[in-house]
């Protein structure tokens, strides 16, 4: 039952990657073709600028979940392989434990700010585009991270070591 739990958690987290990709592909597609209409045709779609914006939060959010769920997230390892292995896995906890908390407080503050843009039936300015479809993308995502986290259990899921390339 828990590992169907954790499948369904998975692929959800996958799938929300995917829209998060489709988001980037479409906000190119928009600028590009609203770039083209500015210096082509001397007029720009009015609409682009916002949505953009609307279409990079998408990315970013809905890629969360899946980045760290394939451990690809931005971490500090200098520190981590500095110490000794026993202190290292009470900063790794301590590095869950603030991420958990970070993502509670994140999805409670941005479920209520959506709530009160939809009692307010908010929209932007240009286009009119409703605008709390988008902001709740912000607290499900966060819920998921937090999903995605708790099926690693109390530490940070590791990266693929055949993906990890040293930088330096």
């Amino acid at each position: 039952m828990v590992v169907n739990i954790n499948r369904v958690i998975h692929k959800v987290a996958y799938g929300s990657f995917l829209l998060g990709v489709a988001s980037g592909v479409s906000m190119t597609a928009l600028i590009f073709i609203s770039t083209l209409m500015r210096y082509l045709g001397g007029r720009p779609l009015r609409f682009s600028d916002e949505l953009a914006g609307l279409l990079f939060l998408s990315l970013t959010f809905l890629c969360l979940p899946h980045v760290l769920n394939q451990g690809r997230h931005i971490r500090i390892e200098i520190l981590i392989n500095l110490v000794p292995l026993g202190i290292a896995k009470v900063m790794d906890f301590i590095g869950v434990i603030t991420l958990l908390t970070f993502c509670s407080i994140f999805a409670y503050e941005s479920w209520n700010f959506m709530n009160f843009s939809f009692s307010l039936n908010s929209r932007t300015d240009i286009s009119g585009i409703l605008l709390w479809p988008w902001m709740a993308i912000m607290p499900l995502s966060m819920v998921l991270c937090m999903l995605v986290q708790i099926t690693h259990g109390l530490k940070q899921p590791a990266a693929d070591a055949t993906l990890t390339e040293d930088v330096i």
